[in-house]
């Protein structure tokens, strides 16, 4: 396992401290960098924020049931 430090380098960063804010969930990264993450972590981006990804989800998935038609709803 990568140090938070090698990881920051890793992203470009040359400080940790913008790793460990990820960490924390105190800032989400870019787009870029989640899917960096995912490289360098050897996981996908999903299992990085699975809350976030559970959140995102589940709405979607509620505003597809509100959207589809009686026969559709069905299928889900």
């Amino acid at each position: 396992m990568f140090s938070t430090s090698h990881i920051a380098r890793l992203l470009g960063h040359r400080e940790p401290s913008t790793f460990r804010e990820f960490e924390r969930g105190e800032r989400l990264p870019s787009l870029a960098n989640a899917f960096r993450l995912g490289v360098i972590l050897r996981v996908p981006v999903e299992f990085l924020f699975p809350d976030l990804y559970d959140e995102l989800r589940n709405k979607i998935r509620a505003e597809e049931e509100k959207l589809a038609t009686p026969e559709q709803q069905t299928l889900f």
